[in-house]
């Protein structure tokens, strides 16, 4: 099941969820735009358009090691054949992330936090990458199954380098919550 939602359809998904998810983690899912896969709740395609693979965020779903109970997991459609190189200079190969994606990604965030009742922090909002490290399997780790999704990514609205994805996508969804709770 992949269907097609709207920032509505999440906020009330995750209304029916609170206070049994405690975690969200952000991810790349290392295909290709428009190719779904079924470890992630929501699935953020490269035009920004949301898909959910759930009728309920409390389902297990397998997108992050040993940290998918009470978790909710975001993929953004892209990264095919990226490569990590020392992070700043990171290849996001032929399907980046785009713009459009990110964006769409922070404001997922941000309904999330609302409805969840979750603090935009590191402690609640998370990269793959960003748990990877802590659970020694990131970058550096020598463990062939290095996970470095969101590692860093473009800062497309601001000066266009790359940018710790963690303290990237926490501002962002920092700021459209603060938006939306002035009414703008």
């Amino acid at each position: 099941m992949v269907t097609k939602v709207t920032l509505a359809d999440l906020r009330e998904m995750a209304a029916d969820a609170k206070g049994r998810i405690d975690k969200v983690y952000a991810h790349w899912t290392a295909g290709h735009y428009g190719q779904p896969f079924s470890d992630y709740h929501i699935l953020i395609d490269y035009d920004g358009t949301v898909f959910v693979t759930t009728d309920d965020f409390t389902e297990k779903k397998e997108h992050t090691w040993h940290r998918n109970g009470r978790a909710i997991g975001i993929g953004m459609m892209c990264a095919y054949g990226a490569i990590a190189n020392e992070g700043k200079d990171a290849d996001l190969g032929d399907e980046p992330p785009t713009l459009h994606q990110i964006e769409a990604l922070a404001q997922v965030a941000a309904v999330l936090s609302v409805e969840l009742g979750l603090d935009i922090t590191r402690d609640n909002f998370m990269t793959h990458c960003e748990a990877a490290q802590i659970d020694n399997y990131g970058p550096f780790s020598g463990d062939p199954e290095t996970r470095w999704d969101l590692w860093y990514l473009p800062d497309y609205v601001g000066d266009g380098k790359m940018k710790q994805g963690g303290d990237l996508w926490r501002g962002k969804a920092a700021f459209y919550k603060r938006w939306w709770e002035k009414g703008e």
